[in-house]
C-alpha cells in the first residue's frame, strides 16, 4: 500500500510573516493600556492619599509633619515614591499647626509620571500626575 502524502500548505510562510507584521502593534497595544490603568490606579491612590492627609491637617493641634506622615505611610504601603507634597492654609504654603477655624486646608501631592510608569521609554505616561484636596479647617 502506498503511503499517502501529506498535504503541505502553501501559507506557512505567509502566515509565519503576517504574525511577525502584527505582534509589534498588538503588544504595543496590550503594554499601553497596562501602562495606562497603572497610571490611573495610582492617580486614585494619590487621591485619596492627598484626602487623607486633609483629614488630618483640618483636625486641631496637627502639623505639617503629621500630614506628611500619614501622605508618606500611605505611599510607601502602596510602594509609590518620588511625590512631592504641598501644604497651604488659605491658598499659601505654611503650617497647619497656625490655622485657625474656618481657614482652608489644601493639601497637592504631585509625582512623575516617569516615577510610576512601567516603561518610561515608551511615553505613554508623560507629565506629572497631581492630586489635590481642599477642607476647612475646624
Amino acid at each position: 500500500m502506498p503511503a499517502i502524502p501529506l498535504r503541505s500548505s502553501r501559507r506557512n510562510g505567509a502566515s509565519t510573516v503576517e504574525m511577525a507584521l502584527i505582534s509589534p502593534v498588538l503588544f504595543a497595544i496590550v503594554f499601553g493600556l497596562f501602562e495606562i490603568a497603572y497610571g490611573y490606579m495610582v492617580h486614585h491612590l494619590i487621591q485619596d492619599a492627598a484626602r487623607q492627609g486633609c483629614r488630618v491637617a483640618v483636625c486641631y493641634g496637627e502639623s505639617n509633619t503629621d500630614v506628611n506622615s500619614k501622605i508618606n505611610s500611605l505611599l510607601q504601603a502602596e510602594q509609590i515614591s518620588g511625590s512631592t507634597t504641598k501644604i497651604m492654609v488659605n491658598s499659601s504654603v505654611a503650617d497647619v499647626a497656625s490655622a485657625k477655624s474656618g481657614d482652608q486646608i489644601t493639601v497637592q501631592i504631585t509625582i512623575p509620571a516617569s516615577k510610576v510608569s512601567f516603561f518610561p521609554a515608551t511615553g505613554y505616561l508623560r507629565g506629572q500626575l497631581t492630586a489635590l484636596c481642599t477642607m476647612r479647617h475646624q
